[in-house]
């Protein structure tokens, strides 16, 4: 097959979990399939960034910019098409929700969630828009869906009234393991970031649904019962201004939290490395990539009890409620002062994240191009 994968949806460290999908499936296929012709349809920001060096590899430059959501749409509608049309794709796979409504070539879109439905309070009405039109219709128009968990799955088919058939889930992976040794040492990462000897870890994008105003009244019941700082990690979003209130409200010490922001891999696995405690308060999450890099690098994980969290941690975390603030300052401190869970705590999740890779995930996404593939022949005869 020559199959296309549409990169045009993104602007490098500004798409948190999606980029990190993305990137893991191009280096998963890379990786396992050796026979397949494939083409990366790329933006002007992005192009340079995913340089795979793989012979069956190759980059193709769009004359579009990944910072216009409009200029975007119109050019994955209008040229895209008939780009792959031009190159001779086979199958076409939009890893970023949206997928061409045209073209005779077999078409796979990945839908990570459909947070929209749930949360549509939390997206710029634009935006909010654009998920409303194009994404039922690229769901319909698409001969196979992608999704990263079996909890989306379930929103996708009963939300958009999909043949289950038609979903298949694909699990992520994480980018970092208990054995990840590049870059800079744990203390050098800690001295750049101020980081204190004890703390705990949050890795989040600063956006609503991530939850982390209750983390930090959480923590804010625990200031004087224990000695840690909260970090927090993660793409600045536009509940930022929010948590800044909430720190400087409710903590008797505002500088027992830093928020960092977006920080290079790096840095970021030794942080993982050097936590006592990984937290993820989140109301929604479609996989939770962060889960894992947390149990694949050693540190003991406490976490939200909604939508895909335990499907992904398994027995691998202590759950809580978190609409509870008392409940999540309750599961930190377990975590944090019993010696035997976190060790527990440890082992189950260096275990857990074992079943996940991004070679696995390729495979089962390879598997849906060829099914895709006879979707859209079988649909074309039947048109004919």
């Amino acid at each position: 097959m020559r199959i296309g994968i549409s990169t045009l949806f993104l602007t490098p460290s500004k798409h948190g979990g999606t980029e990190t999908y993305l990137r893991g499936l191009l280096t998963g296929l890379a990786s396992v399939d050796g026979d397949n012709e494939y083409v990366i349809f790329t933006n002007t920001i992005n192009h340079d960034s995913l340089d795979l060096n793989a012979p069956n590899f190759t980059r193709y430059l769009c004359r579009c910019s990944g910072k216009s959501r409009i200029t975007r749409v119109v050019y994955e509608q209008l040229f895209l098409p008939e780009l792959a049309t031009k190159h001779e794709i086979d199958v076409l796979h939009s890893p970023g929700y949206i997928s061409p409504i045209a073209g005779k070539f077999g078409k796979v879109v990945t839908i990570h969630d459909m947070q929209y439905i749930y949360y549509p309070n939390y997206f710029p009405k634009a935006k909010l828009l654009y998920w409303k039109y194009l994404l039922p219709i690229s769901a319909r128009k698409s001969d196979i869906i992608l999704t990263v968990s079996e909890n989306s799955r379930a929103d996708i088919v009963n939300l958009l009234n999909i043949s289950k058939d038609k979903v298949f889930v694909t699990y992520e992976a994480p980018k970092f393991c208990a054995d990840s040794n590049k870059g800079d040492s744990l203390p050098t990462v800690m001295k750049k970031y101020n980081i204190r000897d004890n703390y705990i870890l949050s890795v989040a994008s600063l956006l609503p649904h991530k939850n982390l105003d209750r983390l930090i009244e959480a923590f804010a019941l625990l200031e004087d019962k224990i000695n840690h700082q909260l970090v927090c990690v993660g793409i600045k979003g536009h509940a930022l201004d929010d948590i800044g209130r909430t720190i400087r409200n409710k903590l008797n010490h505002p500088d027992r939290v830093s928020i960092l922001g977006y920080i290079s891999d790096q840095d970021l696995a030794a942080i993982y490395k050097g936590a006592e405690l990984f937290v993820l308060p989140s109301l929604f999450e479609g996989f939770g990539i962060p889960l894992l890099e947390a149990m694949a690098i050693g540190c003991p994980v406490a976490a939200s009890n909604r939508t895909s969290i335990p499907e992904v941690v398994g027995d691998a975390a202590v759950l809580f409620d978190p609409e509870d603030t008392q409940g999540i300052a309750d599961a930190m401190l377990l975590v944090l002062s019993n010696q035997s869970l976190r060790n527990d705590l440890v082992h189950r999740g260096l275990q857990r994240a074992k079943l996940f890779s991004w070679g696995k995930m390729a495979k089962e996404t390879l598997d849906t191009y060829s099914r895709a593939l006879e979707n859209a022949k079988i649909s074309r005869h039947f048109r004919a």
